[in-house]
């Protein structure tokens, strides 16, 4: 099958270029940046292209028969309008981050592009939107590779204290980059049997203070967990950032920390065939791999 993967150049479009060509398939990588085009797998075409230069996209994806999206869900829109008309499936990127309640304009654009694909399922498409969550263990993953970081960072003469709201009681759920890469690529085969959204998530919930000591381990350190109330470790962040200080989180990221994510891993596991691995198991790879 030919497959037209947009945002190749990405965190896990390069990863997943590489899959789908080891798979059998035909596939075209498509991407804004052309110098990062030139470090996509050889086994792809390379075309370049805009999702909202309609006069890019359009003969980007002319002669594709599925499209993988892995751009912002907010982009979707513009995205099924660009469709040639032998493209029988897609596959797109949303996010856990619909479900927040917390004010997020990231999470409303997930949440735009998902009504969208909706309303163009009703009307005659076809394909599905997977929703990742904290998406771990690529070379420049931002969330994990930032912790691990300022923990190499930290004398191994002092405590390792890592002060987090609530004293990290509260859940998170991530997914090892190559778990992803391999949803994706057993997402690309047109099954009506598919839901029209499947949520990517690691194992099992996980609290963030057992999160940050997993990661410590994975560097053979131990994090010492110090509660401190969200207000003071906002107010902490944003001055950082105000200085030009480097901290692990942003104020945002931190406000998101105090919500729970737990989602279901069975519909990943019955309908792709994917069952991910332990963030234990994830961050090890990470540091064994030197990816940070």
């Amino acid at each position: 099958m030919r497959i037209a993967v947009l945002g190749a150049t990405g965190k896990t479009g390069r990863y997943l270029v590489s899959r789908l060509c080891q798979d059998g398939h035909a596939v075209v990588a498509v991407s804004r940046k052309l110098d990062r085009l030139e470090a996509i797998d050889t086994c792809a075409t390379r075309r370049q292209a805009d999702i909202l230069q309609r006069d890019t996209i359009t003969p980007a994806l002319a002669d594709a028969e599925c499209v993988v999206s892995l751009a912002h869900a907010g982009l979707t829109e513009p995205l099924l309008a660009a469709l040639p008309p032998q493209c029988r499936w897609v596959v797109l990127t949303g996010s856990v981050r619909r479900s927040t309640a917390l004010p997020d304009p990231a999470a409303d654009g997930v949440r735009r592009g998902e009504a969208a694909f909706r309303a163009w399922v009703a009307a005659g498409g076809h394909g599905v939107m997977l929703h990742p969550s904290m998406i771990f263990g690529a070379p420049d993953d931002r969330n994990v590779g930032r912790l691990l970081r300022f923990m190499r960072r930290w004398p191994r003469a002092l405590p390792l204290l890592v002060p987090l709201p609530g004293g990290g009681r509260h859940t998170v759920q991530p997914i090892y980059f190559e778990d992803l890469v391999a949803a994706f690529a057993a997402a690309v085969t047109p099954s009506r049997a598919l839901p029209l959204d499947i949520e990517i998530v690691g194992p099992e919930p996980m609290q963030y203070r057992d999160f940050v000591r997993a990661t410590a381990a994975a560097l053979g350190r131990r994090a010492w967990i110090v509660a401190v109330p969200l207000s003071f470790l906002s107010a902490a962040a944003g001055l950082a950032a105000a200085i030009g200080l480097k901290v692990p989180f942003t104020a945002a990221e931190l406000r998101r920390g105090t919500e729970d994510k737990r989602f279901a891993v069975a519909p990943m596991q019955t309908l792709l065939g994917v069952h991910p691995r332990a963030f234990e198991a994830g961050v090890r790879e990470k540091v064994a791999r030197g990816w940070f």
